[in-house]
């Protein structure tokens, strides 16, 4: 959940071509692809690296940016708090 916190910091503070939040995507992925169940919804997942490689590889104007970094902020949201979840119960 760390690392969560520190990608959302780090995609507001650093370029959009900056690798680390992708690598974090795919990581997410691969967790969630191993305990489907126990984890975090796969299709919620998906919307989350799609918008990570949005960011990463297109280049749009700043009005899709700013809804593709919404998006992106509203799956990291659901990633915290399912991560609660999964800790407290």
């Amino acid at each position: 959940m760390a690392l969560t916190i520190f990608m959302a910091w780090l995609r507001n503070r650093k370029p959009l071509d900056n690798s680390w939040p992708l690598i974090y995507w795919i990581l997410v992925f691969l967790f969630t692809l191993v305990r489907e169940e126990e984890t975090y919804n796969l299709n919620i997942i998906l919307v989350g690296l799609a918008a990570g490689m949005l960011l990463r590889f297109e280049f749009m104007n700043p009005f899709f940016i700013r809804l593709v970094k919404t998006v992106e902020v509203g799956v990291w949201c659901y990633v915290l708090y399912r991560g609660f979840q999964i800790i407290v119960y």
